[in-house]
């Protein structure tokens, strides 16, 4: 499939759950005109095990997801959502020492593959983020458009008794509003 979009950020405070039973979120938000860049990285635990001068088993599993987003907005809403930032005196908005907060999160991806398109939604259970550098530069004899990126570890959630650890869950979809129903769905927004 090639990638050909993104589009639609959906995020939830995460509440409780994870640990054997569903994820509880409070409200969720729906955002438009945000997604700019999103990069999913699965960290793989990939071990060799060696006896007798050759290999006899492997490990090769997942240990971790890395999500960093790039956005077109990062707003004061935003900012105390994702990152934990506190109200000051009117209109000072305060980084503390609190950690973030958790949040599950995720978006659209469009794609296309000999004519047909689908939309590919992606749900992180329960990620906490940083804000990479927050640099500018001077507008020079062009414009070049300088945007926030926001980066974190997701935690792994137990959803049953199964006992099988999931970092993101993903569906694709034929139609987008199907990939936004989905996406809404697992961020509580009705």
């Amino acid at each position: 499939m090639a990638k050909i979009g993104i589009k639609g950020l959906a995020y939830a405070p995460y509440s409780s759950g994870g640990a054997g039973s569903a994820v509880v979120y409070s409200t969720g938000v729906w955002l438009d005109d945000y997604m700019i860049k999103a990069d999913i990285t699965e960290n793989r635990s990939d071990v060799k095990f060696y006896a007798d001068d050759h290999q006899i088993d492997a490990e090769n599993g997942i240990n971790g997801v890395s999500l960093s987003l790039e956005l077109a907005n990062f707003s004061d809403t935003l900012d105390k959502a994702l990152l934990g930032h506190k109200d000051g005196t009117s209109p000072e908005l305060n980084v503390t020492d609190s950690d973030a907060p958790f949040v599950g999160i995720g978006f659209i991806r469009k794609e296309r593959h000999k004519g047909t398109v689908t939309f590919h939604a992606f749900w992180v259970y329960k990620i906490q983020f940083s804000k990479d550098t927050d640099s500018a530069q001077t507008k020079g004899e062009t414009v070049d458009f300088q945007t926030e990126t926001l980066s974190g570890d997701a935690m792994g959630v137990i959803l049953s008794s199964a006992g099988d650890t999931i970092y993101y869950s993903h569906a694709r979809q034929s139609s987008e509003s199907a990939a936004i129903s989905w996406l809404k769905g697992k961020a509580g927004i009705t």
